[in-house]
């Protein structure tokens, strides 16, 4: 019996560097009827978003410290451009990038669609990380016209369709 007992307590550490990390996104996305905008809100990991832009723009952002390149907020731009597309009523729509904000270990970016007058239907594709991490998981969460939905996307479904 001791024996299994001690064998137990070898073997179980072992177990915690077999387990993985998780490679997640939160995309927060709300219709604000009264200011005929849609406001957008993602969430990641900083050591992932800093890997993937790292990787992608062959530098070296050093995000959160004092040696933050200057233009960042250029590329995080570029990236989101690239990787991020919001589809309403079957048209495409361009955001504005307002920004983004350390809190911890992660990093939140503002982004914002102006004039839309009503909302029918809403394309949501969602590629960040993708690239990096095989086991990236993008959540969306909307909050359209009074609705809420999440869904999830992966590598293999990259956008999901909302209609009202």
């Amino acid at each position: 019996m001791i024996k299994k007992i001690l064998l137990v307590l070898i073997i179980l550490p072992l177990f915690a560097f077999a387990l993985h990390k998780y490679y997640i996104s939160l995309t927060k996305i709300d219709y604000v009827k009264e200011k005929k905008s849609v406001q957008i809100t993602m969430r990641f990991f900083i050591d992932d978003i800093e890997k993937t832009l790292n990787d992608r723009f062959q530098k070296s952002f050093e995000l959160t410290t004092k040696n933050e390149l200057k233009k960042t907020d250029n590329y995080i731009a570029l990236y989101i451009n690239q990787k991020f597309k919001v589809t309403i009523n079957d048209q495409v729509k361009t955001y504005e990038y307002l920004g983004k904000e350390y809190d911890n270990d992660v990093v939140y970016f503002y982004l914002e669609i102006n004039d839309v007058e009503k909302i029918k239907s809403i394309e949501v594709q969602n590629r960040m990380l993708f690239e990096e991490f095989e086991e990236q998981q993008n959540f969306i969460k909307l909050n359209i016209n009074n609705q809420h939905k999440t869904f999830i996307l992966i590598r293999d479904n990259d956008k999901d369709l909302l209609n009202f």
